[in-house]
């Protein structure tokens, strides 16, 4: 069996030969169980190009086996799941598993049974079940993969987007699907499978986060790994990114330094402004996606024990409240988001800040990776566009544009601007917003773009339809009626800075 499991195994190497075995350790810990049966992976950025974003994973039910006992297995039944099992070289299945035991697992499909010993099974893959279209790894069996958005991982074909039409892929071509998963994601997997006692995978995890470029998360790590075990190679690995975080600091000090001696800026200071400075914090980050959680795809949730009690105490004369300890004892121990529920139907804002959200709800991962990381940055938050001080009423801050308090940040500025009166994102007519029709070119959009020098189209008929289809998906998925959120924040408006300059004109620019 384990000899079967090492042709069809083959893990991603993130280059070093250290971090592809912690890797390779890491995948196994998260995607295969104990009855060697793998569950659908998640993919990583070291499983997609360097310059795609990635998205937020769904977690996977894992298969449900059974613990033996001194004389007698006692067979279980796994909640429903669909697999597709790979018995030989010749024969394959795929159905719903109804029984499961340490040594037998039985399908059915279509009303048909097929039962299967496992030793006598070559692998188990678990098909991901979507709610909605979600960016995924697709993976080939002569060994190649692809990014795609994943519509549906069925028994006999994969379904997925391409542009704005669906393309299938037969199950003969394809060996699994793993979803695409977004740092903080990986973040929380990697460092959760990992025993404290355990150096040599602390110090590849920390040698994963230097592949990533997080040199500050990187550091605390191995400060602490440092002063537990003084490995060599962890002591070796912090001087490297202690070098590196000096390094950095040193090219934004000499930067800076540039540009206050500069005789052209110190000329020109009277006349121009600085950039905005305000992004959100990270309390404001986290309240945006509570009011963003999906109750049937929610993403972690971590409610502290005495808050849940407050909350109970503070509204303890709703029927809706336990009145006994045992009961709000069970809640508290229990799944977070029935509490997440409860204060919703309470209505109870003020615990809402009290509610921690690991990681962005799916439709801010969908923001992230199909608009504000693939085209909004790159084409419009330039310097000499929205990134700088011609950038009109419409600001995007492209300095760390990947940390999450500037993603809200520039998600605020895009909910709550507007051009010509109309919104700049538009939940009624999604087609109609101005993200969508500046974007589009001048001969195809209603509501052209200004003619600005250096202006190009993201998307149109011949250009980047999966741009657009993916923006138009973000758009949709979004909460209707949309909250409120209760944040104080203005987005900044750079249109009367310097008479004479584009920004006079009341538009965006670019």
């Amino acid at each position: 069996m384990k000899e079967c499991f090492s042709k069809i195994l083959r893990p991603h190497s993130l280059g070093a030969n250290l971090v592809g075995t912690l890797v390779v350790i890491l995948v196994a810990t998260l995607a295969v169980n104990k009855n060697g049966f793998s569950q659908a992976p998640s993919a990583t950025k070291s499983d997609v190009p360097p310059d795609v974003a990635p998205q937020t994973t769904p977690p996977v039910a894992p298969a449900v086996t059974t613990t033996p006992t001194e004389s007698v297995t006692t067979p279980t039944v796994p909640q429903p799941r669909r697999v597709h099992l790979i018995v030989d070289r010749k024969t394959e299945a795929g159905g719903t598993v109804v029984y499961e035991d340490e040594n037998r697992i039985t399908i059915e499909r279509d009303g048909k049974k097929l039962d299967f010993k496992k030793d006598d099974i070559i692998d188990a893959i678990q098909l991901i079940d979507l709610k909605q279209p979600s960016m995924a790894v697709l993976y080939r069996r002569d060994g190649s993969s692809i990014q795609v958005q994943l519509v549906a991982d069925d028994f006999d074909e994969v379904r997925y987007m391409l542009g704005t039409t669906v393309r299938t892929m037969p199950r003969s071509e394809v060996y699994r699907v793993g979803l695409i998963r977004s740092f903080e994601d990986s973040y929380e997997a990697f460092k959760k499978s990992i025993d404290p006692k355990d150096a040599v995978r602390r110090l590849g995890f920390c040698d994963w986060l230097v592949s990533e470029k997080k040199y500050a998360l990187a550091r605390t790590e191995l400060v602490a790994l440092v002063a537990d075990t003084k490995l060599p190679e962890a002591v070796t690995l912090l001087n490297r990114v202690e070098a590196q975080l000096g390094l950095m600091n040193s090219k934004n000090s000499k930067k800076k330094d540039k540009v206050e001696r500069d005789p052209s800026t110190q000329e020109n200071a009277t006349t121009t402004r600085s950039l905005p400075t305000r992004i959100l914090t990270e309390d404001e980050v986290n309240l945006i996606r509570v009011y963003e959680i999906d109750f049937n795809n929610p993403p972690r949730i971590i409610i502290d024990p005495a808050d849940a009690r407050t909350f109970f105490d503070d509204f303890a004369s709703s029927p809706r409240i336990p009145p006994d300890a045992p009961s709000r004892n069970a809640l508290v121990l229990g799944d977070p988001m029935k509490i997440v529920r409860l204060a919703f139907e309470l209505k109870a804002r003020d615990f809402y800040s009290k509610i921690r959200v690991v990681g962005d709800p799916e439709t801010m991962s969908l923001f992230r990776r199909n608009v504000h990381d693939l085209w909004l940055i790159p084409n419009c938050a330039t310097s000499r566009c929205h990134g700088g001080t011609d950038a009109g009423k419409f600001f995007l801050t492209n300095e760390n544009h990947a940390e999450a308090r500037v993603r809200y940040t520039n998600l605020l500025n895009l909910l709550m601007g507007n051009s010509k009166d109309i919104p700049l994102v538009d939940f009624t007519d999604p087609n109609r917003s101005i993200l969508i029709q500046y974007a589009l070119p001048r001969e195809e959009a209603a509501t052209p773009h200004p003619a600005v020098k250096g202006w190009r189209p993201v998307f149109g008929r011949k250009l980047n339809q999966e741009k657009l289809a993916n923006t138009l998906s973000w758009i949709r998925s979004m909460y209707q009626p949309r909250p409120v959120y209760p944040i104080e924040y203005q987005p900044p408006d750079l249109r009367t800075p310097v008479p004479g300059t584009p920004a006079d004109a009341g538009e965006p620019t670019r």
